[in-house]
């Protein structure tokens, strides 16, 4: 018997976005984060049209790890609310909780949940740096800053090393 302990954390983060929740929430789905987020590639599996719904499945990959497996298990469009569950295997899971509300006619408030377990000892030591001060927030803010800079000139922030 192993003595791995596993550890948990979940993390909470809100942005404001300039505008309104029916053009806000789309940008939140596997495709709909690639207008905005540098480097997101999900390789659609199912469904092959990358239409987000609940059961839908696709892998990301980072250089020098494995491929992460994502589905989605809650999709309320009507309520922008989207649920993933990504595993990055030898590390850990993640299961990431994203809800839209409306803030005044032209922007949309978007609270973020990360809650991380540990598969391995290797994903504890992730976990312990994923501290809310030195790393969720501002993770999370650079999505407000991305998803900004995406709606106000229509393409993706460069990378800072280009």
């Amino acid at each position: 018997m192993s003595n791995f302990v596993a550890q948990q954390v979940s993390r909470t983060h809100g942005i404001r976005v300039p505008a309104p929740v029916d053009r806000a929430f789309p940008l939140f789905e596997p495709l709909g984060e690639k207008h905005w987020a540098y480097g997101w590639s999900p390789d659609m599996l199912y469904p092959a049209s990358g239409e987000a719904s609940v059961g839908t499945v696709f892998t990301t990959q980072q250089a020098g790890e494995p491929a992460k497996i994502w589905t989605i298990i809650a999709y309320e469009k009507e309520q922008a609310h989207v649920t993933y569950v990504n595993v990055l295997p030898h590390a850990y899971t993640s299961r990431i909780d994203v809800r839209c509300e409306p803030d005044g006619p032209q922007a949309t408030s978007v609270c973020v949940t990360y809650t991380l377990t540990a598969l391995t000892p290797h994903g504890n030591e992730y976990i312990e740096q994923f501290t809310e001060e030195h790393h969720y927030q501002a993770y999370i803010s650079s999505w407000e800053t991305a998803i900004r800079h995406y709606l106000l000139h229509g393409h993706i922030l460069p990378h800072p090393e280009e």
